[in-house]
This record gives structure tokens, C-alpha cells and sequence, in this order.
């Protein structure tokens, strides 16, 4: 796999503001063939706005709606943003708690949007509904159904980019309960909120980053059960919106049921007598699993990997590479969904239903943010040619799908004509944007990256160890070091429910050193914090508070065992860095170097995993088609600050390390007919310019019948970014 590095004409600047040219051929296939060409220039973004043209454009009570995202200046006939319309940065959680004004209307927002009646188009119910349960249609979408189950492509090429337009609708939708708020309060007051909300965007909750001061991982904003509002009527107190949603008194039976006893609220890491989350727990696991969280973003980040490979846990795009495509931002997604909604089965633990809880959206919005980032460190690349792996609501298993197939359900204007990957790879074209990627640069993103994610780089005060778990911190990457990772292969929908896969170096409550230098307390006692009527917590019986434990890789399955009768396994792969956890080793010289011929006697003698599932542990060979490895590449550090490491050597397996364990004997994996993609190629894009079909590839190179442009709405779209600085001058393009 080729690496990518930052166009030298970048290296040295830094740029406040930069513009897009694009330039688009669209060619509409199924019909008569027309083309357009489209120029557009994206406005400097405005630190303030005096004042929004209006509220969002309502549901439209004739066609489609139209996924815009934030529309500042409110929206053409055509459903689309008027021009003119700006871009704002969307803020971690707690930078947005910073701004009282911004804070106070983002849950008076969700308040309202939660509320609205469950018919409504821009509900929360019905846009909550669109991943998976009630299996219905949304926004006029064909019915019936191709199959009874949600839209999300999970385990699938079009992941990263599908979810874009899911959560565009979704803010699109918040927002305009945001606009709807602010005409309740006196008119002498609308101004200030207006003001508020003129740069507003919904926030990201970063898993992975070092909450600092001894703050937990998951703040206190996300799990308190009551809050604090202004309202027209002054100062009140509300249930949290961002605690959990309520179906009402009763769970929909269009739902065809949910956890817990079709339990009417979402649930985080549940328990019984009475039925409730446990938000203390999932804060001390989501503790014990940062570091691990963290080190998988940076790995990512420094793999090399081509944007499609890295985007989709989908084990087909990655089978052929030799070195770096061990990992992907929709597995390391998986791990954040299975601990929040626990072993216990909260609804984040299941595929079909994990959308209904608000932290879902925080949690979502920062993998988007990641994909975003990881746009400009491996540019030139995007959304690799995969297969439909499971049925779906919008598309059958075996499908092939490309970078132009449409992303349906989401319409782009109110004609019907849907997005396709291209049309939402820059972000502003939905209305928002990142901190990270305000510049458009490789070196801003690289900087960000190692500073929110290189080990050691955050500890200010030199410490060795985490606050709230004692883990050891790790250190920057140097010249002769290897970075050891656990390789998994697994079957996304193997069981009912998802499964997690919690490694240990040291067994569970033995006498091995910790992964710090010295035995650290855990920081989480028996008089958990609490907001409410939250469930107690005590820490000496979770097994991830452990000294010994070092991450947990999760597999987010469905509800259904089998994802949906999908034909054939749905085989994903992914990896969990040892490396921080070995650093320590070394650092309390347990072991003489991270180099494989020390790192294998060790790992052999010491390392140790434990699977559990939604009814407990389980024998890891019982597990269909899970497989685990332990291996290990040659790093190449930094050479600046603005500079990743390079992780993209060849990885070497070490047999030895887990040849003894359950499901951990050497193992190749050979790829089946849902694995294998078309060709990357114009001629897999396209019909010939007559209209006719190139040559089948069927014959040994795609066992799937049909091609992608077969696909109702289909579009291709030939887009060039070029990147300027503020004077105008080009610095590079992308294609």
C-alpha cells in the first residue's frame, strides 16, 4: 500500500482560511443522459452572524425533503441552501458547555426535538429510526421496503460515508427545534439567541482524548439525569435530554421490540430491581479502556492506510494489503457502542436499536470528525468498491457499490435525487466543520493528532501513569521500537447481541505488576457519583478495573443473530494496540525491549483474553469464525512535530503468543464471493459512452452479478478540490 505524505508546498504554512473550487460532471443514468458542470467557491467562514434568514425550511407537504444540514441563510424552493450559506465548527462536548448562550438552546433543542410527535418526518423517533428499527421507510422512500431492516451500512465500504448524511439530518432536524425555541422567548430577547445560534452546530464527544485534572472520560454532561435550562420563563430544572430518550409510557409495537422487556427508555449498561443504567459503570469502563481508545486513533492515524480501507471494518477491502490495514475507525466505533450499552444489553449494544440513545449522536459526530480528519492525512484516496454484505432496507446482499452509489435514503434537494459519497466529501457542503480541519491542511490535522492522541505528549506535569486508572501513559515512538497489536478476525453477527473481546497482560487478579511502576488504586470507590437515582457501582467486581487489563475490542452485532438472514458470514477484522501497556512493562523493567524476540516469551507467558457476550463469558473456539493473533511491525518515528509516525511496514505474526489460547491457533483467512469487489477502475463506474455495458467481469474476478450504475438514482460525479491560500495562490488539488 502506497504511503501518503503532505504536498510540500504545505509543509511550512499555516492558513487561517482557504477556499474550494469544485468542479462536477454529473451524468444521471436509468434514463436520458444529461450532464451539468457546477463551479462553486465556499464563503470565509463569519465568526459571528447578526442574524439567520429565517427558521429551516418545514417538512415539504408535496416531494422530498431535502438533507442540507444547517442552512444559515435559510433554503431555496428547491429544498436546498440559498447561497450564501456558511459553514460553522462543531465542538467537543465540553468546549461547547463553555458558551452559557450555545449550551442553554443545544438542550433546549433536543428537548424539543425529542418531543415532537413520533409522525413528524424530523422527529426524533423517526430520524433515530432510520438505522435500524421500526423498519419502516422515512421521507418517502419506495416502499415497501427491498428488505425488513434498517439503512445503516455497517461492515460495509459505504459506512463513513453514509453516516454523513445521517447525521446532517439529524442537525438539520435538532436545529430547527433550536429555531423553533427561540421564537418562544419575548422578542426583546430572540436577538441574543439568534446571535447564539448563528454558529451553533451539535457537539462530538471524544472518547479518546485526556479529559485532564482528573476529569472522567464520560463527562458529567452526558450522565446526569436532571439539568439546568433557561426557558422564557426563567431558570428550570429538566430531565437531561442528554441522559436518554423515551419512547412514552409504552414501547411502540411497530418497534417489534427492544431490550429489556421492550423497556419505554433507552438504557445504558442496565440492571434490574428496578430497571435502570448504570452511568457509573459505563464511566469506569469507558476510564480503563481510554488509553487503549487512544492508541488505536493514533495507530490509525499513522497507518498509511488508504481512506476506504481505514474507514470500514469490512475484512474483503483489506485482505490483499501487506502491511498497515490491520485496524479501522468503524471497529474501534464498535468498542464505544458495546460499552456504553454493556454485556447487560443497553440499546447501544444493539445495531437495530442503538440510534435511540442520545449518546449515539455525540458518539457518531466524533467518528465522522476522525474520518474528516484522516481526509487530509492519506489524500487522494476515499471510499473504496465493496458489496452489500447483509439485506437490507435499501439494497439486497451481493450488491456492488462505489463512491457513486446513491446513499439512500438522503435526498439532496426536494426532487428526490439522492447523495452519493462524492457529493459529501467536504463537510461543508452539509454546513459544518471541525477544529482540526479549519485549514485543510495535513500539517494542522498531523499537529492535532499528536497532540490529543500521542502517548506522553499530553502529560504535562511528566506523570507516568493515568489519574483515574494508573495505566501506564506511554511515550512518544523512537527509532528501533516495534508496535505489537492483537489482530482479530470475527463474525459481526455470530450471536444474538454483540461481544467484546477484553485483553489482559497478567490474568485477572493476579500478582503481576500493573501496567504502571507501581501498584495505583483504582479512583472509582463504592460511593460512585450520581445525579439522581443512577445505580451504585462497585469497582472490585468489574473485571476491566483489573491492574492488568489493557483494552476491550468490541463486535457490534444486531438484535437478530445472523444480521438479518444474511447468506454468508459478515467477517470483519481489526486490532487492539499492546503497545503503550508493554512500554510500561519495559519501563518497570519487566521486559528488556519491545523488540519481538523479547515482546513473544513475554506476551506467551503473560497475555491472556476473555470474551463475553450479552448472556456472559464464553469459550472463545465456540465462537463462529473468531480468530486471534498477536503481531508486530517496525516503526518509523516522527521526524517533526508536524510529522505522524509511519506504521505501514508489514506486520509479522507471533504464532507463539497465542497458538496455546482458545480461538488463537494460526489461522489464514480466504476471502469468500461477499468479500470480493470490483476492480477500482472507470470502466466499474460507468456504462461505455453508447450506453452498453463493458465486458462482465464475473469470469474469476466478481462472482456478484450486476454493476453499480444498474442502481436506481446512481450518479456519477468527477470532482476536483483545489486548495488556495488567502491570496488566491493554488496549493494542491484532490481528486
Amino acid at each position: 500500500m502506497a504511503n501518503f505524505s503532505k504536498p510540500a508546498s504545505v509543509m511550512t504554512m499555516l492558513f487561517a482560511f482557504l477556499s474550494v473550487l469544485q468542479f462536477s460532471l454529473a451524468f444521471q443514468h436509468g434514463g436520458n443522459h444529461h450532464a451539468h458542470a457546477v463551479r462553486s467557491a465556499d464563503a470565509a467562514i463569519e465568526a459571528h452572524m447578526n442574524e439567520i434568514a429565517g427558521e429551516l425550511e418545514k417538512r415539504q407537504s408535496r416531494g422530498r425533503l431535502a438533507v442540507t444540514g444547517v442552512c444559515s441563510r435559510g433554503t431555496a424552493s428547491n429544498g436546498q441552501c440559498n447561497s450564501g450559506s456558511t459553514s460553522a465548527p462543531r465542538l467537543e462536548i465540553r468546549q461547547l458547555k463553555r458558551n452559557a448562550d450555545q449550551w442553554n438552546l443545544y438542550l433546549l433543542g433536543m428537548e424539543r426535538f425529542m418531543a415532537k410527535d413520533k409522525g413528524d418526518t424530523l422527529s426524533y423517533y423517526q430520524v433515530a429510526g432510520i438505522h435500524g428499527r421500526p423498519f419502516k421507510t422515512w421521507n418517502n422512500f419506495p416502499t415497501p421496503l427491498v428488505n425488513q431492516m434498517g439503512f445503516c451500512p455497517h461492515g460495509m465500504t459505504l459506512f463513513g460515508s453514509w453516516h454523513r448524511p445521517y447525521l446532517a439530518i439529524y442537525e438539520q432536524a435538532w436545529y430547527q427545534a433550536v429555531q423553533e425555541v427561540i421564537a418562544t422567548f419575548p422578542s426583546h430577547q430572540q436577538q441574543r439567541w439568534r446571535n447564539a445560534a448563528s454558529t451553533l452546530r451539535m457537539p462530538y464527544w471524544d472518547w479518546a482524548q485526556e479529559p485532564g485534572n482528573n476529569q472522567p472520560t464520560v463527562p458529567t454532561l452526558i450522565r446526569d439525569q436532571r439539568v439546568t435550562v433557561t426557558k422564557p420563563t426563567g431558570t428550570v430544572n429538566i430531565p437531561n435530554p442528554l441522559y436518554s430518550y423515551s419512547f412514552g409510557s409504552s414501547l411502540p409495537s411497530e418497534m417489534g421490540g427492544g431490550p429489556w422487556n421492550n423497556f419505554p427508555s433507552s438504557l445504558r449498561r442496565p440492571v434490574a430491581n428496578p430497571t435502570r443504567s448504570n452511568n457509573n459503570e459505563m464511566n469506569a469502563r469507558f476510564n480503563s479502556m481510554r488509553i487503549s481508545l487512544r492508541d488505536r486513533v493514533f495507530a490509525l492515524f499513522s497507518s498509511k492506510s488508504s481512506w476506504g480501507d481505514a474507514s470500514t471494518e469490512a475484512i474483503g477491502v483489506r485482505t490483499d494489503l501487506s502491511g498497515s490495514g490491520v485496524d479501522s475507525f468503524e471497529s474501534v466505533h464498535d468498542a464505544i457502542h458495546n460499552t456504553a450499552g454493556g454485556e447487560t444489553g443497553g440499546h447501544m449494544y444493539y445495531l437495530d436499536v442503538a440510534a435511540f440513545d442520545p449518546i449515539f449522536w455525540l458518539h457518531h459526530t466524533n467518528v465522522d470528525r476522525l474520518l474528516a480528519m484522516y481526509q487530509h492525512i492519506v489524500p487522494n484516496t476515499y471510499v473504496s468498491n465493496g458489496n452489500v454484505v447483509r439485506p437490507m432496507a435499501q439494497w439486497n446482499q451481493g450488491e456492488p457499490k462505489n463512491a457513486y452509489t446513491p446513499l439512500k435514503p438522503f435526498t439532496k434537494d426536494s426532487a428526490g435525487n439522492y447523495f452519493t459519497s462524492v457529493d459529501v466529501r467536504e463537510t461543508r457542503t452539509l454546513g459544518y466543520y471541525y477544529p482540526e480541519t479549519s485549514d485543510r491542511t495535513y500539517s494542522q490535522v498531523a499537529r492535532a493528532v499528536t497532540n490529543l492522541y500521542g502517548a506522553g505528549v499530553r502529560s504535562l506535569n511528566k506523570r507516568a501513569t493515568d489519574e483515574n486508572t494508573g495505566q501506564y501513559l506511554g511515550r512518544p515512538f523512537k527509532e528501533g521500537d516495534y508496535h505489537t497489536v492483537v489482530d482479530i478476525i470475527a463474525d459481526k453477527f455470530a450471536l444474538e447481541g454483540s461481544y467484546t473481546v477484553h485483553c489482559f497482560i497478567g490474568k485477572p487478579g493476579s500478582n503481576s505488576t500493573s501496567n504502571s511502576t507501581a501498584p495505583y488504586p483504582v479512583s472509582n470507590s463504592t460511593a460512585p457519583y450520581n445525579n439522581g437515582t443512577e445505580a451504585d457501582y462497585d469497582p472490585s467486581t468489574d473485571f476491566t478495573q483489573d491492574p492488568n487489563y489493557v483494552g476491550g475490542y468490541g463486535i457490534l452485532g444486531a438484535m437478530m443473530q445472523g444480521g438479518g438472514n444474511a447468506s454468508e458470514a459478515v467477517i470483519t477484522k481489526g486490532a487492539l494496540p499492546l503497545t503503550t501497556c508493554l512500554q510500561g512493562k519495559e519501563a518497570a523493567g519487566e521486559l528488556e525491549s519491545l523488540a519481538p524476540e523479547h515482546v513473544t516469551p513475554y506476551l506467551k507467558k503473560n497475555f491472556y483474553y476473555k470474551v463475553v457476550g450479552v448472556n456472559g463469558e464464553l469459550n472463545a473456539d465456540d465462537v463462529p469464525n473468531l480468530h486471534i493473533s498477536v503481531k508486530c511491525n517496525k516503526v518509523k518515528p516522527a521526524a517533526s512535530d508536524d510529522e505522524l509516525p509511519d506504521l505501514s511496514a508489514p506486520y509479522t505474526v507471533l504464532p507463539e503468543v497465542t497458538e496455546h489460547l482458545p480461538a488463537g491457533k494460526p489461522f489464514t483467512y480466504v476471502p469468500s464471493a461477499i468479500d470480493v469487489a470490483l476492480p477500482e477502475g472507470p470502466e466499474y463506474e460507468e456504462p461505455n459512452p453508447d450506453g452498453s455495458m463493458p465486458e462482465s467481469p464475473s469470469s474469476g474476478v466478481f462472482p456478484y452479478p450486476g454493476m453499480p450504475w444498474q442502481e436506481e438514482g446512481y450518479c456519477v460525479s468527477k470532482q476536483t478540490i483545489e486548495y488556495v491560500d488567502t491570496d488566491g495562490n493554488f496549493l494542491y488539488s484532490e481528486m
